[in-house]
């Protein structure tokens, strides 16, 4: 059975939106649901803008109240021995952002700190440490001026029709939710990052670690991509037929190879 993480850190297998909680709206007609489900998309928009490093997991657990899940689970592959230094201060860095989010009901700084702090020391050389140094300095910041807005008045305050509306952009059906907002915000790199984590962690597997590939072909391939780069997507398709050739997604490979082809 594969752990957990290998769904988190590979948003291309986990849903945009995961099914309401049962108790929250037992009983609850087809208005209050819809509005539940808002509520949740809001935190989630917010919680994105306020940091868009944040994985389509670690987003969603800060919009459902499921903070202590995550980090339960992003636990377990950062003490997988077969996971990679990479894999490691990914799950490190995504536990810390979800505490120190302004929208998360669960935000602690002081656990933000003690694991950035614990990643910073195991990690030295992390293609994150900057970004980690950045946060840790937001959090002394903080500190030094400490006023508290709970996450539920700041979702009030905030313009809930600007949040909750999507670029109208005909993005490839295949792509991800992570893929589509990297292309969005012109965040290649920091998707790309993620993902090259992934496919050089050999615990992952072929069919993830060949997902990963995929979805940074796909971005380069795509049109709205101010980075798009036929070369670069050939490239990438090209590595899962070398590397993976009998995995699942092969005959969309070849699919994509051969648009890319007869594009020239």
């Amino acid at each position: 059975m594969l752990i957990r993480l290998l769904l988190i850190v590979t948003p291309f297998l986990l849903a945009s939106c995961a099914a309401p909680a049962p108790l929250a709206v037992a009983g609850a007609g087809a208005y209050e649901v819809a509005k539940y489900e808002e509520n949740i998309r809001l935190r989630a928009a917010a919680a994105l803008r306020d940091e868009p490093d944040l994985l389509t997991f670690s987003i969603q657990a800060i919009a459902r109240g499921q903070t202590e899940k995550a980090v339960d689970t992003y636990m377990l592959g950062y003490n997988n021995p077969d996971y990679s230094d990479n894999m490691k201060s990914l799950a490190l860095y995504q536990i810390g952002l979800i505490y120190m989010n302004h929208f998360n009901d669960q935000r602690d700084d002081a656990k933000a700190r003690e694991f950035f702090t614990k990643h910073r020391q195991e990690f030295p050389s992390s293609r994150i440490s900057s970004r980690i140094q950045s946060h840790l300095a937001e959090l002394n910041q903080r500190a030094e001026n400490p006023v508290f807005v709970p996450a539920k008045e700041l979702l009030n305050n905030l313009n809930r029709e600007e949040l909750l509306s999507r670029p109208n952009i005909p993005y490839d059906d295949e792509l991800n939710p992570m893929s589509e907002r990297a292309i969005t915000e012109d965040r290649i790199e920091e998707a790309v990052t993620v993902y090259t984590i992934v496919y050089e962690n050999e615990a992952s597997g072929k069919e993830i670690r060949s997902k990963a590939l995929y979805q940074m072909g796909l971005i380069y391939m795509s049109p709205y991509n101010s980075q798009s780069s036929r070369l670069k997507a050939l490239e990438y398709f090209r590595m899962i037929t070398e590397e993976f050739p009998d995995v699942s997604i092969r005959p969309n490979v070849d699919l994509r190879i051969t648009e890319l082809l007869n594009a020239q």
